[in-house]
């Protein structure tokens, strides 16, 4: 295809870049620090899509504001995935969970350093209990295991556990609030390395409650 290869009712490849580069000309002011290749493309295909799309012939107004809306979207969507907020509250809060590490020219151990000693320093200021439910877990990779390491009962280690998790979320973001806890720790459900079925926690229970209703529908 050439710049005078015509794409769809009379227009040209040549007009359909002229027009995706008034767009990003014209908008320049919404994203001084993106890539002009990038806004580019994005209202060339805002204009290619709804020109191909149209039964009717365009206008160049129509073409330019496909490019625009398409404009619109393409920044909204890269901005909110680098850490901006969609409401009014946009106060630079989340600046860091992108710039911060991505605009480095090269790649830093710094994170991971910090991190490191973050740990060393978090682990030191738990509970030795707290500490022990911790290398328990880790060592047998089970919560019955684990319990039984610790010659507890299960569910008592499980609430140490759960203790231990909240004391160390409360360190690391010290000063900060807490995160909640969030994720699934599949290992709460297992019962690996005790007597029975080999069925999750979740379908132990099911199976127990589907036999005691049973039961209590049987005839005397």
């Amino acid at each position: 295809m050439t710049a005078a290869t015509v794409v769809a009712h009379g227009y040209t490849m040549r007009d359909l870049d002229a027009f995706a580069r008034a767009v990003v000309m014209n908008n320049r002011t919404w994203w001084p620090a993106g890539d002009r290749d990038d806004l580019h493309a994005a209202a060339w295909h805002g204009i290619v899509e709804h020109l191909c799309t149209t039964d009717t012939p365009p206008s160049r107004r129509d073409l330019l504001e496909a490019g625009r809306q398409a404009l619109v979207h393409d920044v909204k969507a890269t901005m909110r995935h680098h850490g901006a907020r969609t409401d009014t509250r946009n106060n630079g809060a989340r600046y860091a969970t992108y710039w911060e590490w991505a605009g480095r020219a090269v790649p830093s151990a710094e994170a991971r350093i910090v991190e490191r000693i973050a740990l060393e320093q978090i682990l030191a200021a738990l509970t030795p209990r707290q500490r022990e439910a911790f290398t328990a877990l880790a060592a047998t990779g089970d919560y019955p295991d684990a319990a039984r390491l610790l010659d507890i009962e299960d569910q008592t280690f499980r609430s140490l556990i759960g203790r231990a998790r909240g004391a160390f979320r409360g360190l690391w973001h010290e000063g900060e609030q807490p995160s909640r806890h969030w994720g699934c720790d599949r290992r709460a459900g297992s019962v690996r390395g005790t007597v029975g079925k080999g069925e999750s926690a979740v379908a132990n229970l099911r199976r127990r409650q589907r036999a005691a209703a049973k039961n209590a529908t049987a005839p005397a």
